[in-house]
């Protein structure tokens, strides 16, 4: 009668501790009323093992209550960041130019250009605008960073240059003004490398500006591929006072100028190779005769192709112009 005894008082919290056990994955932890059960009052009544494990049981719950809370208010949040970093992608791709032929009634060129942010937002942006009947504007940036400061930056840059570009300024005074208004208020020591071109449609005259940015490719008729000398210019929104300066090239009838940003050279593959210059221009010398929508799309390609999966590590930004005269 004693050990029935001593069995039974062990033996019946142990078989409510491991029913309780095996319901609990059941229970619904995001319930807000206040729950009971048989174990809970275990620990007063037993103070051997038994009592401490059926307390363990109850911290258990009230741990898991707390987790399943703390990852719903998690996940709602996560949710709500990704759904206003869509939207901000949204609104980055609205501001950049999207439609081509993007003016049907100009016969003198050609022009295609696309953007492919390595995160929801970045940093690269292009644009193009006529600043009077006959000069056409253009420019390629890279913002440092990515993420949202850096499509901050780039909103700003951008909207300045158009800003100061419809004044009918120079190539280098436009860079002047733009460098000194990002130098003047820029705590978080951000810049941007930026080609500005300004070309005469009628006669193929370029007046450019290069501020730490990589000079463009100049597709001659010939086959020939080569880049657009150098200018004395830094990165946009280091140094305040800084004098940029211009130069001139002429682009003939038939010829291709191709802008590019880092992201496309410096496309890594599983190995940690780059795609490099060296097979940017094979690719350019390739298609030489295209269109400019296949020229970009077929490089889009080619650096996907040899990038075999690896995770874009960097914007990829391209414009092309075809000039007809």
């Amino acid at each position: 009668i004693v050990a029935y005894l001593l069995v039974t008082r062990i033996s019946h919290p142990l078989n409510l501790l491991a029913s309780y056990a095996r319901e609990l994955p059941t229970r619904d932890f995001t319930s807000e009323e206040e729950e009971t059960s048989p174990i809970d009052n275990l620990s007063a009544k037993y103070k051997d093992e038994v009592g401490r494990l059926a307390e363990s049981f109850v911290f258990m719950r009230e741990e898991l209550r707390k987790n399943v809370k703390e990852l719903i208010e998690t996940t709602a949040a996560k949710e709500r960041i990704e759904s206003e970093l869509q939207i901000a992608h949204d609104i980055q791709m609205g501001i950049l130019p999207k439609i081509f032929p993007p003016f049907p009634e100009r016969d003198e060129f050609e022009l295609y250009a696309m953007l492919e942010p390595a995160k929801e937002v970045g940093g690269d942006f292009y644009d193009f605008f006529f600043i009077d009947n006959h000069h056409l504007c253009f420019v390629v940036g890279d913002v440092s960073g990515k993420g949202v400061p850096a499509s901050l930056f780039m909103a700003v840059s951008k909207t300045l240059i158009k800003t100061e570009a419809t004044k009918s300024l120079s190539s280098e005074e436009v860079m002047n003004r733009v460098n000194r208004n990002l130098s003047v208020d820029n705590p978080s020591l951000m810049f941007v490398t930026l080609f500005f071109g300004i070309l005469n449609v009628q006669s193929g005259e370029l007046e450019y500006c290069l501020g730490g940015h990589d000079p463009p490719y100049i597709i001659r008729t010939s086959g020939e591929i080569e880049r657009l000398p150098l200018t004395d210019g830094m990165l946009l929104g280091v140094e305040e006072d800084f004098r940029y300066e211009s130069r001139r090239a002429v682009i003939q009838k038939g010829e291709t100028i191709f802008l590019y940003t880092d992201g496309v050279t410096e496309a890594m593959n599983p190995d940690d190779q780059l795609f490099t210059d060296e097979r940017l221009e094979k690719d350019l010398a390739r298609w030489r005769e295209q269109d400019t929508t296949t020229v970009i799309n077929s490089v889009r390609e080619s650096v996907r192709n040899f990038s075999e999966g690896t995770p874009q590590s960097d914007d990829i930004t391209m414009l092309a112009l075809k000039f007809y005269g």
